[in-house]
């Protein structure tokens, strides 16, 4: 499979699926013997014991916190954190634009430029820094990684392997675990997808409703998707995200309606996510066609006993072929 349709496939995932990966030692909800939990042992497990224990864990994190530490003061800024995100960004777009050819050098090149990411950073900033002192230190930032080994460490073994994969407590991400939030959200997917609700999805159907969501974005009804309009969709989004946080708790009807509409603009936020990377020949537009071949591209991976179906336990996973 040529790596520019792993990347068109990317869309498909967004219009649909809404999956998203989440970093090696920060994620959450992996499933069993999952590729990433499988890398993360293999790159923090520096004495080959098959296994992570909680020093190596904390050797990797004090490593990541030098990394964005860029002025060397002993302290994360909100700043340099901005820093690292933006020369992530630069990095993976020099991955997504390289010709085939020169992907494997330019994924060298985006590994190298790493860590991107600091147990701590993003939402987490706020509770990370204990003495409010607006940066994070590193005596925070390893107390943070306390937290993430034994939410992480399932059977209390002072150390992560692969039984300790897919065990997260908590909500999940679909595509990446066992969880009950990742499981409910790969039958409602089922349903999504389900046309003649015989509990599996054709390829068919997921066109179908590949086209259903292209023709939403599609408002000027022109047979393509406009940067333009992918703004639009995510704006509404953020609309009706503050109409639902203003719907009265004790209003249960309203309550519902403004829940279905979030439901359905939060479907066209991931799809927004997803426009560039779909969008293969570069013009900022987006066609019916790239968007197929998305979703068919998609649908073949998810495929993983190629039987020409994709049952609620494939919906919920991601996997590379």
């Amino acid at each position: 499979m040529a790596k520019k349709e792993l990347l068109l496939g990317a869309v498909a995932a967004g219009l649909l699926l809404s999956g998203a990966a989440a970093p090696a030692f920060a994620a959450k909800g992996e499933g069993k013997h999952h590729p990433r939990h499988a890398a993360m042992i293999e790159r923090l497990d520096t004495n080959n014991d098959g296994k992570v224990s909680l020093d190596e864990f904390k050797a990797n994190v004090s490593a990541a916190f030098k990394a964005f530490d860029a002025d060397g003061n002993g302290q994360v800024t909100k700043d340099e954190i901005k820093a690292r995100h933006a020369t992530f960004k630069e990095a993976r777009k020099a991955v997504r634009d390289a010709a085939d050819a020169d992907k494997d050098k330019a994924l060298q090149a985006l590994h190298a430029a790493g860590p991107f990411m600091l147990p701590g950073m993003g939402k987490m900033f706020s509770r990370t820094d204990t003495d409010k002192n607006g940066s994070l230190s590193q005596a925070e930032v390893l107390a943070a990684a306390d937290t993430i080994f034994a939410r992480r460490d399932s059977n209390k073994d002072g150390a992560l392997d692969t039984a300790d994969a897919g065990a997260v407590k908590g909500k999940g991400h679909p595509g990446k675990g066992h969880s009950k939030g990742g499981e409910e959200r790969a039958e409602r997917m089922l349903k999504r997808l389900d046309a003649d609700g015989d509990g599996k999805v054709s390829q068919a159907e997921m066109l179908a409703q590949a086209n259903k969501t292209f023709e939403r974005f599609d408002t000027d009804k022109n047979g393509e998707v406009s940067k333009a309009e992918v703004d639009a969709r995510r704006d509404a989004f953020r609309d009706a995200r503050k109409a639902f946080r203003e719907v009265k708790s004790t209003d249960d009807e309203a309550r519902k309606a403004a829940r279905e509409a979030l439901g359905e603009a939060r479907m066209d936020r991931m799809g927004a996510r997803m426009f560039e990377r779909a969008d293969a020949d570069k013009n900022g537009t987006l066609t019916k066609a790239e968007m197929e071949t998305a979703a068919a591209t998609l649908f073949k991976q998810r495929d993983r006993n190629g039987d020409g179906f994709l049952t609620q336990d494939e919906i919920g996973k991601r996997h590379n072929r």
